[in-house]
C-alpha cells in the first residue's frame, strides 16, 4: 500500500510537468512572443509556435517557427526556420525567464550605410504584434529576459558596410555564445565553426571559401562601446592566428589597437588569406618549414583610411611544392617585414622582403623585393641566381603555358620604379632595369602546342629588351630569332583583358630552314573568357598573344608549310599588329611562284583576308594544295598545265578553329596554259548532252575566265572553252551541294556536226554564224538527276548577267592588285545578242 502511494507520487511528479504544459503551454508561448515584439520594438512575423519540454530538457523550448525580423530600415533582418527560446522550469509556475536563444537554418543580414546607420538599431520602432494569433500584450511584462547563452546552427550571415566598403558572406555551420547578455559590462565566450564564402574590401576579394573555426574570450563594454579580445584565436588549416587588444566603433568606422601572432601553420596558409589577385597561384603552393608571424594593427579604419601595420614574417628552413609541377624549392629561407613609414607625404604602409633564398632542383637563387606605399606602390626587385622552368605553370597560375622545363638563369637583375608605371607603356621611360636572362633547354607547352627555346639570352635596358640568338623549334619547326623590343614589362604586367591596351614593339629577324605556319598561329589559341574577378564582373574576351605583339619579323625561311601547303625560299615580313598578322613576301611553290599578302585577324574567331599572285604554278599542285578551295567542282584530279593567277582569298574559321565554308569568300581570275581537263564531270555532262564520247580528255592551249565563291556556290561569267574535242561558250554555279545550273553554247564544226545529226530531235538545232551550228542547252537540277533543255533566250540572259558578274569580279582584282588584270576578251557581241 505504501508503495503503492510513493509510485502514484513518484508518476505526478514526473507527469505534471508534462502536464502542466499541455495545459498552459500556449499561453507561455505567447507571452514569450509578446516578450519579443515589446523588447525589440521592430516588426515580428511568426507562422506557428508552442512549447516542448522533451525537446531541450531540463529546459522549457518556446519553438517559433516561419520567424521574420524586419531591421531598422525595414529591410530583413533575420529569416530563421527556426528560433528557439530557452526557459527555466520555474516559468511554469511563475515568472517566466529566458535564458538561451537558439536559431537553426537561418539568414541574418546586418547592413551599415555611409553614416554609421545600422539596420539592426531596432530601438523607437512600435511592435506590430503577433501575426500568429491576434491578441493583447498582457502578460508580456511578466517576462525575464536573463539570456546567458546562445547557439547558431546553419545560419548564413550576409554583412554589408558602406562606411568599410566591405561586403562578406559567412555560413555560419556552428557557433555557441555565453555571458550575461543583459549586463552593460560582461565577458563573452565564443566558440564557432564557420566558413567565409567571400570578403570584398575595396575590390579585391578575400578568404574565398576559407573554413575556419574560432574560439575568443571578449570583454564586453556598452557603455564605452569598446571590445576586448583576451585572447581572440583564429584557425585555418594548420595555422592558429592569436589576437589581442581593443576594436571601439566609432561614427565613421573602427579604431583598432591588435596584436597578432602565430608560430603554427605554413607559408601556404598565409598566402590563403591574402587576395588572389596579390599572391596568383601561389596560393596554390603546398610548404613545410617553421613558420613566426608577429604584427600590431593600430588606428582608424575607415572607408577613406586603413589602419597602420607593423609586423614580421619569418618562414625558415621551408620547402614549397606546387599541384602543377614535380619541382620544388627546398632550403627556403623567408624574411618578410610589414612597416608603416614616414614619408615626404606622410605615412605610408610598406611590404618588403628582405630577404627570401633558396634552391630549385638545386639550382640557387636569390631575391628580393620591396613594396613602398600600397596605396601607390614604388617596386624595387633584384634577382640573381637560377630557376627551373618547371616552376613557371605554377607561377603563373592556369593560363596557355600548361608545362615547361629547363633552366633560366639570371645574372644582376633588377627592376625599379612605380607599379602605375610599369603597367602604362606610355610612363615605361620613368621605369629602369637592367641585367641578363639566359634560357637553356627551355620547352613550354603553350595551347597544347609544344615550343622548345634551346638556347638565348635576353638583356634588359631600361625599358628595352635585346635578344640574341633566341632558338625556338617545334614538332616542323625550326628557326632563330633576334632583335631589340620595348614595353615587355608592361605587357608581362598586363591584365587579363589588357585593359591598358600593353603591346611588345619589336623589330627582329627570323631565319629558319623550316617554319611551319600552323604550328605557329596556334601558338595563340582559341579566344577564352575572362575568369571571375574578385567582384564578380560581366564576361569578357580574354586577351590573347597576338593582341600583345607589335612589330615586325624581316624573314628568311628555306621551306615553310600551312597544312597541305608548302614551299621554299621566302623572303619576306611578318608584321605583327595588335590583333592580327600580316604575311608579306616572295617565295618559290609549286613549281612556281608566289607573291603573298595575307593577314590573319585574331578574335572570337579567326579570319584570313589573303591577295595571291601566282606565277607558271603547276596547276594540278596549285588545286591540291589549296584544298580545291573547300569545293569539289573543279579539283585537283581534273586539271593539267602552267597556271597563272590572281587570287583574293576570305578565309574564316568557327570557334573549333574548321574552316567556315558559309562564309568563305574567293575571287579569282585565273589562266591555264597547255592545260588538259580530264575526267571533268561539267565536260562528262555537255558530252551526254551531245552524245559525245570525246569530252574524258580535252586539250587546250589557253584557258582563262573569273570566278568567284561565295556561300557555298561557285559562280562562272561567260567563258569561251576551245579544246581539241569541242569548242563553247558557258556560264553558270554549282554549289558544294552539287547542285548544278550551266547555261551552254556550243559552236560544232564538221566533226561534232556529225556527231549531233545523231543527237535526239526534241533538242533544237540553230544555225550560226560563217556556216556552223549552234547548240543552246541549259543543265539544271542535282548532279545525280539534273534535267538537259534546250533554251536559246535563257543561254543568252545568262551571258548577258554573267558580263556584269564578269565585270565586278575583274574591278575588285584591280582595285586590289592596283593594276588593271587582262585575262580574256569580252565575250563575242554574237553571244549576248538574241534573235
Amino acid at each position: 500500500m505504501r508503495f503503492a502511494k510513493f509510485l502514484g507520487i513518484l508518476l505526478l511528479l514526473v507527469l505534471l510537468p508534462f502536464a502542466v504544459v499541455e495545459l498552459f503551454g500556449g499561453p507561455i508561448a505567447r507571452q514569450v512572443v509578446q516578450a519579443l515584439n515589446r523588447r525589440l520594438q521592430t516588426e515580428i512575423v511568426i507562422e506557428h509556435y508552442d512549447l516542448s519540454l522533451l525537446r531541450a530538457f531540463p529546459y522549457l523550448a518556446a519553438d517559433l517557427r516561419g520567424v521574420t525580423v524586419a531591421g531598422s530600415d525595414g529591410s530583413r533582418l533575420l529569416e530563421a526556420d527556426h528560433l528557439s527560446c530557452m526557459l527555466n522550469l520555474g516559468s511554469l509556475f511563475g515568472k517566466i525567464r529566458i535564458s538561451g536563444i537558439l536559431v537553426e537554418d537561418g539568414k541574418l543580414q546586418l547592413f551599415t550605410d555611409r553614416d554609421g546607420n545600422t539596420n539592426y538599431q531596432l530601438a523607437g520602432y512600435t511592435s506590430v504584434g503577433d501575426r500568429a494569433e491576434e491578441g493583447g500584450d498582457a502578460g508580456a511584462e511578466g517576462v525575464e529576459f536573463a539570456a546567458e547563452r546562445a547557439r547558431l546552427n546553419n545560419v548564413v550571415l550576409i554583412y554589408q558596410d558602406a562606411q568599410l566598403n566591405v561586403d562578406a558572406l559567412v555560413t555560419v555551420d556552428r557557433a555557441t555564445f555565453s555571458g550575461d547578455f543583459g549586463a552593460a559590462k560582461y565577458l563573452l565566450e565564443t566558440e564557432a565553426n564557420l566558413r567565409v564564402d567571400y570578403i570584398d574590401q575595396g575590390g579585391y576579394r578575400y578568404l574565398d571559401g576559407k573554413e575556419f573555426t574560432l574560439e575568443s574570450v571578449t570583454a564586453i563594454d556598452h557603455a564605452l562601446g569598446g571590445y576586448e579580445f583576451s585572447p581572440l584565436r583564429i584557425t585555418s588549416g594548420d595555422l592558429t592566428l592569436e589576437t589581442t587588444g581593443f576594436v571601439t566603433p566609432t561614427e565613421d568606422g573602427l579604431t583598432t589597437a591588435l596584436n597578432i601572432s602565430s608560430t603554427s601553420g605554413n607559408l601556404a596558409d598565409v598566402l590563403q588569406l591574402l587576395p588572389p589577385s596579390y599572391t596568383g597561384s601561389l596560393a596554390d603552393w603546398e610548404t613545410r618549414g617553421r613558420l613566426s608571424l608577429s604584427t600590431a594593427v593600430n588606428g582608424a579604419w575607415t572607408r577613406s583610411t586603413y589602419p597602420r601595420i607593423d609586423g614580421k614574417l619569418e618562414f625558415t628552413d621551408g620547402r614549397l611544392d606546387s599541384p602543377r609541377m614535380n619541382v620544388g624549392a627546398r632550403n627556403i629561407d623567408l624574411a618578410a617585414t610589414f612597416a608603416y613609414v614616414n614619408g615626404p607625404r606622410g605615412g605610408v604602409q610598406t611590404l618588403a622582403v628582405e630577404r627570401l633564398t633558396g634552391t630549385f632542383s638545386g639550382e640557387p637563387f636569390d631575391l628580393k623585393l620591396r613594396l613602398e606605399d600600397l596605396e601607390d606602390p614604388r617596386i624595387t626587385f633584384a634577382a640573381d641566381g637560377s630557376l627551373p622552368l618547371a616552376t613557371l605553370p605554377a607561377m603563373l597560375g592556369e593560363g596557355a603555358v600548361s608545362r615547361s622545363d629547363g633552366v633560366m638563369h639570371f645574372r644582376d637583375v633588377t627592376l625599379s620604379g612605380y607599379y602605375r608605371d610599369m603597367v602604362d607603356a606610355r610612363r615605361m621611360g620613368r621605369v629602369s632595369s637592367a641585367g641578363t636572362i639566359r634560357l637553356v633547354d627551355g620547352e613550354f607547352t603553350v595551347n597544347d602546342k609544344v615550343l622548345f627555346l634551346p638556347s638565348g639570352e635576353l638583356k634588359l635596358l631600361d625599358n628595352a629588351v635585346e635578344v640574341t640568338d633566341l632558338a625556338f623549334a617545334m614538332e616542323e619547326t625550326r628557326a632563330v630569332l633576334s632583335g631589340r623590343a620595348t614595353n615587355l614589362i608592361p605587357v608581362l604586367f598586363a591584365d587579363s583583358l589588357n585593359s591598358r591596351d600593353a603591346a611588345l614593339e619589336f623589330t627582329a629577324t627570323l631565319s629558319g630552314t623550316v617554319i611551319d605556319v600552323g604550328e605557329l598561329l596556334a601558338l595563340s589559341g582559341p579566344a577564352e573568357e575572362a575568369a571571375p574577378t574578385a567582384i564578380p564582373a560581366e564576361t569578357t574576351r580574354r586577351v590573347r598573344l597576338t593582341d600583345l605583339l607589335d612589330g615586325r619579323f624581316e624573314a628568311e625561311v628555306e621551306a615553310w608549310t600551312w597544312d597541305e601547303m608548302h614551299g621554299e625560299n621566302f623572303r619576306g615580313q611578318l608584321i605583327c599588329t595588335p590583333g592580327q598578322l600580316t604575311l608579306r613576301g616572295l617565295t618559290e611553290a609549286m613549281a612556281g611562284a608566289f607573291r603573298l599578302d595575307a593577314t590573319t585577324y585574331f578574335r572570337e574567331t579567326n579570319r584570313v583576308d589573303a591577295r595571291i599572285t601566282a606565277s607558271k604554278v603547276d596547276a594540278e599542285e596549285f588545286f591540291y594544295q589549296s584544298g580545291n578551295f573547300g569545293q569539289e567542282v573543279l579539283t585537283a584530279d581534273h586539271l593539267k598545265g602552267e597556271l597563272n593567277a590572281r587570287i583574293l582569298l576570305e578565309l574564316a574559321f568557327d570557334d573549333r578553329g574548321e574552316i567556315d565554308y558559309d562564309r568563305l569568300h574567293v575571287l579569282a581570275g585565273l589562266e591555264i596554259l597547255d592545260g588538259e581537263l580530264r575526267d571533268f564531270p561539267m565536260l562528262e555532262n555537255f558530252a551526254f548532252a551531245l552524245k559525245s564520247g570525246d569530252l574524258e580528255r580535252v586539250r587546250f592551249t589557253h584557258l582563262a575566265n573569273y570566278f568567284e565563291i561565295s556561300k557555298r556556290t561557285i559562280y562562272i561569267p561567260a567563258m569561251l572553252i576551245r579544246s581539241s574535242a569541242i569548242n563553247l561558250t558557258l556560264s553558270g554555279r554549282h554549289t558544294f551541294d552539287q547542285e548544278l545550273e550551266y547555261y551552254v553554247k556550243v559552236n560544232a564544226g564538221q566533226v561534232i556536226a556529225n556527231k549531233i545529226s545523231r543527237h535526239d530531235r526534241a533538242l533544237e538545232v540553230l544555225p550560226a554564224l560563217n556556216g556552223l551550228f549552234n547548240l543552246y542547252y541549259t543543265i539544271r537540277g542535282p548532279l545525280e538527276s539534273y534535267v538537259v533543255d534546250s533554251d536559246k533566250r535563257a543561254v543568252k540572259a545568262d551571258f548577258i548577267r554573267s558580263e556584269a558578274l564578269r565585270n565586278r569580279i575583274k574591278q575588285a582584282l584591280d582595285l586590289r592588285f592596283q593594276q588593271p588584270i587582262e585575262l580574256l576578251p569580252p565575250v563575242d557581241d554574237e553571244d549576248i545578242a538574241i534573235d
